[in-house]
């Protein structure tokens, strides 16, 4: 049946096709519902063990792997070149020459020089010698270094994106007790109403995404094969819209992400002040 077809059949029976439509939608969204946490899971990297999945999987993790040490390099040329660049700023608005050796070495990767005293460490440490540059040369270090912390650990790096977001964040949480699915369940009585509500929010956020992400690309094939008797153009215009849409769920899912993992911290640092107070009450 040709699009056309399909829009006089549903003109003179809209009737019926609505009232399809109605329970079609309701099962759908059911669906949608029930495999959520799946798709998330997914999107995560948690794929079965076995099969072409393994490989993929490890080519995957390679591939990120590969992504996290380029990064890692990027960030180191871009930081040296840069406090090269403003290291006479710093100069001359007063700043410990020797505090600067000390960023130096750590920029470079070395030990730091011999006899600083403690509080030389803690003003190398402290120091926001970037705000020295010039705007976009910040910016441009800042976001490698939020690219770069969006990565685990070398052995803990995942097969995706979102996977490695979320991982760095479960690597950080100190109060799980070996249970992360369930650290939320365990210590929601912990947390302030304010910090729950944006939990909910960005949880709810993620959800929808990721499986938004599966509809839209599934949609990219059915629009080809829907649309087989139309012109080239309409027929693979349609399918690319749905996987614009694909890319932007899953990039609003990794923006979602964030804002869930910054609520987990959070909310282990409210179970730890609540573990502590229990600790020392009389």
């Amino acid at each position: 049946m040709s699009l056309d077809g399909a829009g006089a059949y549903v003109g003179a029976n809209w009737v019926p096709v609505l009232v399809l439509a109605i329970p079609a939608v309701v099962v759908a969204t059911l669906l949608t519902q029930a495999f959520s946490f799946e798709a998330i899971r997914t999107l995560e990297g948690y794929w079965r063990r076995r099969g072409p999945a393994t490989w993929l999987r490890s080519g995957a993790i390679r591939l990120q792997s590969a992504r996290r040490r380029s990064l890692d390099k990027r960030f180191s040329k871009t930081a040296e070149r840069l406090f090269t660049k403003v290291r006479p700023e710093l100069l001359r608005r007063g700043i410990d020459g020797t505090v600067l050796l000390a960023v130096e070495a750590d920029l470079a990767g070395a030990r730091r020089p011999q006899g600083l005293s403690q509080e030389q460490h803690d003003k190398a440490n402290d120091l926001k010698w970037w705000a020295a540059s010039e705007p976009w040369d910040a910016a441009t270090l800042l976001r490698l270094q939020r690219d770069l912390n969006d990565f685990p650990a070398a052995s803990r790096v995942m097969p995706t994106r979102l996977g490695n977001v979320i991982r760095v964040t479960e690597d950080r949480l100190k109060n799980t007790g070996g249970d992360i699915e369930g650290f939320v369940m365990r210590n929601r009585h912990k947390a302030s109403t304010r910090v729950l509500i944006q939990h909910d929010q960005f949880r709810t956020r993620l959800d929808m995404y990721c499986t938004l992400f599966f509809v839209a690309a599934l949609l990219v094939p059915a629009a080809v094969f829907t649309l087989w008797d139309q012109a080239a153009l309409g027929r693979f215009g349609v399918a690319a819209i749905f996987a614009a849409v694909a890319s932007a769920s899953y990039g609003a899912a990794i923006s979602s992400a964030r804002g869930y993992c910054a609520t987990l911290l959070q909310i282990d640092a409210m179970a730890a002040d609540n573990t502590g107070a229990a600790t020392h009450a009389p």
